[in-house]
């Protein structure tokens, strides 16, 4: 049994039950993955000559309470050969950021920047060229000018790193000095993702990094961490696949990989959605692939697979097979694991769907909006390597309950869930449970492990609802003992357990 000397502190925040951080014992239940519900259109697609035959959402998107209004930043690939197009365009990738907003976050607009030209005309909603994979972070505390911080991939030639910049509104962004950060040497890393600790306020970057695993030169996931957005340290490696994601492989040039990864705060710990590439097959020195995508004798990926050497587009990337999203978590943003349960919680949709083939990438964070989280991913119709056309890639939408992803389940013969000894500010009890069929008392224990007076099972009014944010009340008092620490016993019956949160304020 725990001492009040070593018992687990806890916030306000939501605490998720994820993984086992927080329980002393469970019997009778189990932990369920909740695969999200999709949208069956995707809600924003390439429809602008800027926008050429994809757009993609290596980006973010944030509500602005104060506006009413959902912002996103996204990104689309043109290829080479269009600097004739666009005068500010100088990379061969033709990368461009964009912007868009919406009120619902399904319908958007492509707003008239005013800021580029392209095809002779400004009247388009491009904000930087040569420019991939943005992640907007929006800092309350800083200076009014620093209040939006942008990280990317940059391709301006000499640079191969990520350019990181400052804005006051999130489309007028000025670089902040010392560029590139996370400098890659010669590989092309694209894709970052960029966290805030809640509570030290230090920037955790989640990059693409190649590595040799198993014989085979894949994708993987780095961290690295900075507390004023310029000054990066690199803590290396913190996913790469194992011998379980290999299994189902059957020829010797097959592998899994990590595409990237959205890592973000929630709750009282860290998540991610992690991109699962299934690599079925790497046609990289194959007779008839153009040179710029054929291994060059040490690594082979200096070079976009998209562009050839003749300046067109290739309607065929060189790696084929299919992506899905899985779990991932942390509790300090460094250690990772993988969810226990490794089936798609973001996974590809039917044949002939929008997003049959690969869920490529996803914004950097969901968005909490009312009672749901809903997170936006880039949706492919085909596998990695299809031909474009047919290939679409355009952007959908993902969404659970509040807390959603993951829960802790108990039948008709019940199930009980003791947490670790908790030393939080006395306050409320809120449960978001599925208990609409069932039942969920929730007993109060000391240190010891015995039942506090006036917070027993038989003392607090059963739960019987399903909710999002049920306050747990005992015999009419609705606040916990303040000043000492406790365990919390659930006791669930044909219910759902999917978080908890104690807070200390009068507000619910």
């Amino acid at each position: 049994m725990q001492t009040s000397g070593n018992a687990l502190a806890i916030g306000p925040e939501t605490q998720l039950f994820v993984d086992d951080e927080l329980v002393g014992a469970k019997q009778g239940v189990v932990r369920t993955l909740h695969p999200a519900r999709k949208m069956e259109q995707p809600v924003l697609v390439p429809d602008r000559p800027w926008e050429g035959r994809r757009i993609y959402i290596y980006g973010s998107v944030h509500y602005d309470a104060g506006a009413r209004l959902f912002r996103m930043w996204y990104n689309t690939r043109l290829g080479r050969g269009q600097q004739g197009r666009a005068p500010d365009l100088r990379s061969r990738t033709g990368d461009i950021i964009l912007y868009a907003t919406s009120e619902d976050g399904i319908n958007w607009i492509k707003p008239s920047l005013g800021r580029h030209e392209f095809d002779g005309s400004r009247a388009n909603n491009i904000l930087l060229f040569d420019k991939h994979s943005p992640t907007v972070t929006v800092d309350a505390d800083a200076p009014p000018d620093q209040r939006f911080k942008l990280a990317c991939w940059d391709w301006a030639e000499g640079r191969n790193g990520y350019w990181v910049a400052h804005s006051a509104d999130g489309l007028s962004w000025r670089e902040y000095e010392g560029n590139p950060v996370l400098v890659g040497d010669d590989e092309i890393l694209e894709s970052v993702s960029v966290a805030r600790h809640p509570h030290t306020a230090e920037y955790f970057a989640f990059h693409r990094r190649w590595g040799a695993v198993r014989g085979h030169v894949r994708r993987l996931v780095a961290v690295a961490t900075s507390r004023d957005f310029t000054a990066w340290d690199s803590h290396g490696v913190c996913l790469s696949p194992d011998e379980q994601d290999d299994a189902w492989t059957q020829d010797e040039g097959q592998r899994t990989e990590f595409y990237g990864m959205a890592g973000f705060a929630y709750g009282g710990q860290f998540l991610a959605f992690l991109p699962v590439f299934d690599v079925i097959k790497d046609a990289r020195g194959e007779p008839g692939m153009p040179a710029s995508v054929a291994a060059d004798g040490s690594t082979g990926l200096h070079a976009p697979a998209a562009i050839s050497e003749s300046g067109k587009e290739i309607d065929q990337a060189p790696w084929d097979g299919p992506i899905a999203v899985q779990l991932a978590h942390s509790r300090d943003g460094l250690t990772w694991q993988r969810f226990e349960d490794r089936s798609p919680i973001i996974a590809r949709g039917e044949p002939g769907s929008f997003d049959a083939g690969c869920i490529l990438c996803s914004a950097d964070r969901p968005v909490v909006h009312g009672d749901e989280v809903w997170h936006y991913y880039t949706a492919v119709n085909t596998m990695h390597g299809g031909p474009m056309p047919p290939k679409t890639i355009s952007i959908g939408r993902a969404g659970w309950r509040l807390d959603g992803f993951v829960s802790l389940d108990a039948g008709h013969f019940g199930g009980v869930v003791e947490t670790v000894l908790l030393h939080a500010a006395g306050g409320r009890l809120f449960v978001n449970a599925d208990a609409g069929g069932g039942r969920l008392e929730i007993e109060v224990l000391t240190a010891e492990g015995a039942p506090l007076a006036g917070y027993t099972r038989d003392d607090c009014q059963t739960v019987q609802t399903d909710s999002v944010r049920q306050t747990v009340v005992w015999k009419g008092n609705s606040r916990l003992p303040a000043g000492q620490p406790v365990h919390l016993r659930f006791h669930l019956r044909d219910a759902s357990l999917y978080s908890f949160r104690i807070d200390g304020t009068d507000a619910a």
